[in-house]
């Protein structure tokens, strides 16, 4: 195949000879960049020097002639050099040349063998599905796959396409000053192994940010992804979201959380709610004060004359944690709290900042401190019960501001009022008010928070890997609540690394603002509390960690072959609790500290355990990584919907052709009645009917065991057994609609209908029918007189449809069979008389 003199991107390709030839490859640099120039060698001095194996040029540093064993290295003359440097011009003088050019040196060779050989790994390794893609740096994690047989594709920045070994091997990265002969051949290589993966997708990619190619790498499900689509809870607003159905989840040993307080300010309900919190925190925080200042001082600390806050104040607390105890007791049906107004509450506000804040006092006691201080104790203990985070809140009311989807401790700050919240409302961004735990655990009189790492490889079943080591971060200042500095209360690496250590910091406390956890179980075994990472710790976090995840499950992506690690911060209260902070996707992995380190390589290597050796092997090792929850499925039933089936036998007609005369009679009289076209201008007796269609027979009350309707029964019977109901029925008369039959316009055909009863039982029921018989009369007799027909003629057929209808109302069948008679042929009706006859007979 032959490649001629064509140009890619810049560098000039030598033309494949048939023999096997070798090539001399320079570099040089010009003005648009490093420019790749080949000389084709002797074609007499190749056929005459033997078979020798075919080669790719490589520029590499220069090599002892007596030591090369390969027979391509040889010396570029200053001859040819010079003849070089006339034959282009434009070329840059030396000091501009690429470092990998050597005026005047040997020159290094893969050989056939060598490019064989790597593409038969290559090929073992797409079999096998060890081909990995890391965006980024991570030689940890490098390291760790390459020790188990993968291969690295490198995804270059602009993709090419190359088809022979001669573009596979050609424009080859060049090598740089303080770079050895070694490392340069394993940049080399691995860049051959990745132009001949081009075709070929990879199984494992690790990347910790998002880029558009992600899209492509998930299309496939089979490939192995170190980060979930979406992550809600790895932001401040969806984690405080998600975790307001978070005691759906709650199971004694296996998942229970606390978290602080925490409100998203973008939804009016959640601020309305924040200003209910922080005014009953503002009651609570001035009870506790009172106590702690009646116990620990004497009456001038609490009342003075030059005092400004009344004993009002102090009431109005009381009276209001009453309430709220009262509402956790259901007291609030039977009775109607006070309701308190909001130019009461801001008057409350300013008297507990003057006391709590700004060091007042009260004036006067219309009781003595004696009866104020037990009614705060007794109130107290009562909230301790019903308030739910009654050990993290402490005197000041101080909650912490915090951005929806920042990290690293940024735009985060400390506020006290209502005011300072009221600030952030109007902003895009959206932000979250958190209660900030005022009495955590110190060391040395210095804050600290935990980073604790953990892992999630499924998310339906939901799976959770915890690692056993954590680390703590301290601040650099020491811990008060008077300044509300970042250095003081952010203990973010972040964050600490812009400000220098206080000195009156002790001594005991690192200089890097970072333990390990082990040196922290040293320490709570210094003080006495050595059991407290076991028993309270530990499984406090454990349990945290499991609960937030099931909270969150049902937002997750559930993706398989997909794992990713998070980074939850934790801080302690007082008693060793553990409270929940946030949760973060990709964690800081960097070695920034001493601390950081040593547990960061080991994490990324337990990774690769956990992901990679547990798939194969379920026994393999997994390092510091526990399995601290893995969610029982059951088995799906192969189906779960209703059994629709129907059960039954083909029915067949009899063989016998010979039937009974009733049924065959009942058959003619059905088909006639279901015809839709059959008129009859006959009344339908109830005989009739019960003759076509029996009722059916009732059971007697002794043998009907149902529910029990007399008086539809006793109707059943009667209607069964009674001759005649003297209900009769008229069919419908039905005419052609296209057909116009009378001069004087259209009159629509009535249906009419007649009903009487032979045996009424209401009075009211008989005098209807009386009044129609009556007009009925009047309406025959005055149709008898002739002087009162005229200009209307109906055809007999007409007539007799309409008169025989009142038949059975006319008791005089002596005066309707004289009108019949004279009027079968020709009758002249007057159209009034016609009107008022068709209404009575329609009512």
């Amino acid at each position: 195949m032959s490649l001629g003199n064509s140009s890619r991107s810049g560098h000039l390709l030598p033309r494949k000879s048939k023999s096997l030839s070798h090539f001399n490859v320079t570099h040089k640099r010009h003005k648009m960049g490093t420019e790749l120039a080949g000389k084709k060698e002797n074609m007499a001095a190749a056929d005459g020097g033997g078979t020798q194996n075919k080669s790719a040029t490589i520029p590499s540093t220069p090599k002892d002639p007596m030591k090369s064993s390969s027979p391509v290295h040889r010396v570029t003359s200053a001859d040819n050099q010079i003849k070089h440097k006339e034959d282009h011009p434009n070329s840059l003088s030396n000091n501009n040349k690429s470092n990998s050019y050597v005026e005047g040196k040997y020159r290094m060779v893969i050989t056939s063998e060598r490019l064989l050989k790597l593409r038969k790994t290559m090929e073992m390794a797409t079999r096998d599905h060890k081909v990995f893609s890391i965006r980024g740096g991570w030689p940890v994690i490098r390291r760790e796959l390459l020790k188990r047989n993968w291969l690295e594709k490198v995804e270059p920045a602009v993709k090419q396409k190359f088809s022979a070994i001669d573009d596979v091997t050609s424009n080859l990265p060049a090598k740089q000053d303080w770079e050895s002969t070694q490392s340069y051949e394993e940049k080399c290589e691995k860049t051959i192994i990745s132009r001949m993966l081009q075709n070929y997708d990879v199984d494992f990619y690790w990347s910790m940010r998002k880029d558009q190619c992600d899209l492509q790498h998930r299309a496939n499900s089979f490939k192995l992804l170190n980060r979930f689509s979406r992550s809600l809870y790895a932001s401040k607003e969806g984690l405080a979201l998600l975790l307001q159905q978070s005691y759906w989840y709650n199971e004694s040993g296996v998942a229970s959380i606390n978290f602080p307080r925490t409100y998203v300010l973008g939804f009016p309900d959640h601020y309305n709610f924040f200003v209910d919190d922080f005014r009953m925190t503002a009651c609570l925080g001035l009870l506790k004060w009172f106590e702690e200042t009646y116990e620990n001082g004497d009456k001038h600390d609490i009342q003075s004359a030059e005092g400004k806050v009344p004993y009002a104040t102090l009431q109005f607390a009381i009276d209001r944690c009453n309430d709220y105890i009262a509402k956790q007791k259901h007291l609030d049906i039977d009775k109607d709290l006070p309701q308190i107004w909001d130019h009461e509450w801001e008057q409350f506000l300013s008297n507990y900042y003057n006391i709590v804040h700004q060091g007042g006092y009260f004036i006067d006691f219309s009781e003595s401190l004696t009866n104020a201080y037990a009614n705060v104790k007794s109130t107290l203990k009562e909230m301790r019960q019903h308030w739910p985070q009654y050990g993290i809140d402490g005197q000041k009311n101080i909650w912490i501001l915090k951005p929806g989807n920042k990290c690293r401790g940024r735009g985060i700050y400390l506020v006290k009022t209502i005011t300072d919240v009221d600030k952030v409302m109007n902003l895009k961004m959206k932000y979250v008010v958190q209660k900030y735990i005022e009495r955590p655990l110190i060391i040395y009189k210095t804050k600290f928070d935990i980073r604790q790492w953990f892992l999630v490889t499924c998310t339906q079943p939901l799976t959770i890997w915890m690692y056993r080591d954590c680390y703590l971060r301290f601040s650099g200042q020491t811990f008060s609540l008077d300044n509300f500095h970042e250095s003081l209360h952010l203990t973010n690496h972040a964050v600490q690394c812009k400000y220098t250590n206080m000195e009156q910091r002790d001594k005991a406390l690192p200089v890097d603002n970072m333990w390990d956890s082990h040196t922290f179980k040293a320490y709570l075994k210094q003080i006495g509390c050595a059991q407290k990472w076991n028993e309270i710790i530990y499984p406090g976090m454990q349990e945290s960690i499991t609960c937030a995840m099931l909270a969150s499950q049902d937002t997750m992506d559930r993706r398989q072959n997909t794992f990713e690690m998070y980074g939850a911060d934790f801080m302690l209260s007082e008693d060793f609790t553990p409270w929940l902070l946030e949760l973060n996707c990709s964690p800081d992995l960097s070695f920034s500290t001493s601390v950081t380190s040593k547990l960061c390589p080991q994490v990324m290597e337990d990774i690769i355990k956990v992901v990679i050796d547990r798939r194969k092997d379920p026994n393999a090792d997994t390092g510091l990584f526990d399995l601290i929850y893995k969610q029982n499925f059951p088995r799906t039933p192969p189906y779960l919907g209703m059994n629709l089936s129907v059960r039954g036998r083909k029915i067949f007609r009899s063989r016998s052709k010979i039937k009974d005369k009733e049924k065959i009679e009942k058959e003619k009289t059905l088909m006639r009645l279901r015809k839709q076209d059959f008129v009859k201008t006959e009344f339908i007796r109830d005989s009739q009917i019960r003759k076509m269609l029996p009722i059916p027979k009732t059971l007697p009350i002794n043998v009907y065991k149902g529910p029990v309707i007399a008086d539809f029964i006793e109707d059943l019977q009667k209607s069964s057994n009674a001759i005649e109901t003297g209900v009769d029925f008229i069919p419908i008369v039905r005419t052609e609609s296209n057909k116009k039959k009378y001069d004087f316009g259209k009159i629509n055909t009535r249906v009419l209908r007649c009903c009487t009863t032979k045996q009424q039982k209401t009075t009211g029921k008989a005098r209807a029918n009386r009044n129609v018989k009556e007009s009925s009369r009047e309406i025959i007799r005055s149709c008898n007189n002739t002087s009162n027909w005229t200009n209307l003629k109906l055809t007999l057929e007409d007539t007799a449809s309409l008169l025989k209808g009142t038949n059975h109302l006319i008791k005089n069948k002596n005066v309707f069979d004289d009108f019949n008679k004279n009027s079968y042929k020709s009758l002249n009706i007057n159209v009034f008389d016609l009107n008022e006859m068709l209404k009575n007979i329609e009512k």
